[in-house]
């Protein structure tokens, strides 16, 4: 088996790295959480579904195919460390005995778990340089002076909120706050905003000290379907730590749906 095994949660991004590895002659070993996308069986030397996560688990198979290195990609519902998914209850009493169970400080733990059995947790940004934003004009049109002043309010405010690590993302309109990211994710955050304010302006963004092996932002094509269907006109991400999955489709919906794509400096 392989060495580097990817653990899949949903969404494309880890199809992007397993395709990644595989064009480059080592398709990886993947472990396969949730409702993982079936375009990985193309790209991996073979697919392991688990069924109920424990960390224990996951570890004890890994050394089973002999993978000391691992990949980190992919969502999971956060509702499943109160008990509302696949979670055994070892885990769920692990999750509890933690200080503190913010994202950041969460996938620290994790990562930090991982390592302690003697894996090595392997950053993804090296992997998929292809995928990361690019200072400037991304895709669609571009934004307006109006949705370029939100645009800087809305850098100002996430370079504050993201040191409290609930979220990466919030919608601004006319200089107020529409909507700001926690547990949901960037996609419901993007529905709520879009029932107060339509035609606001998304931004999205990663911590200072966040961990770029394992958790950097991330855009793609769903993220645009989110937008139109609740009005967003614009969306900007912070250049060269975020990841836009599926470039071609994300390039044609924002054109298509009119929305402003742009990618601001670090």
């Amino acid at each position: 088996m392989s060495e580097l095994a990817v653990l899949a949660g949903e969404g494309l991004l880890p199809v992007a790295i397993a395709k990644a590895l595989f064009l480059k002659g080592t398709p990886p070993a993947v472990l396969s959480l949730g409702e993982t996308s079936p375009l990985l069986g193309s790209f991996a030397e073979c697919v392991v579904s688990v069924p109920e996560i424990s960390v224990k688990r996951i570890v004890g198979l890994l050394k089973e195919m002999g993978s000391r290195r691992l990949v980190l990609a992919g969502s999971v519902p956060k509702r499943w460390m109160y008990g509302g998914g696949p979670v055994d209850r070892e885990t769920i009493e692990w999750i509890a005995s933690l200080p503190a169970r913010d994202d950041h400080a969460l996938l620290g733990s994790i990562v930090r778990l991982l390592e302690g059995q003697g894996l090595e947790v392997v950053s993804y940004r090296s992997l998929i340089p292809e995928n990361l934003a690019p200072e400037g004009p991304i895709a669609g049109r571009e934004p307006s002076v109006e949705e370029w002043k939100d645009i800087r309010c809305g850098i100002g405010i996430a370079r504050e909120a993201v040191r409290l690590s609930f979220g990466q993302a919030l919608a601004v309109k006319g200089g107020s706050v529409l909507a700001v990211e926690a547990m949901e994710g960037t996609d419901e955050m993007i529905r709520r905003a879009g029932r107060i304010g339509p035609g606001g302006v998304v931004v999205k963004m990663m911590r200072f000290d966040q961990d770029e092996r394992f958790d950097l932002p991330t855009v793609g094509p769903k993220t645009l379907d989110c937008m139109a269907d609740a009005g967003m006109a614009c969306l900007a991400v912070e250049a060269c730590r975020t990841v836009i999955l599926d470039r071609d489709r994300f390039a044609e919906l924002a054109l298509g749906y009119g929305i402003a794509v742009t990618g601001f400096p670090a």
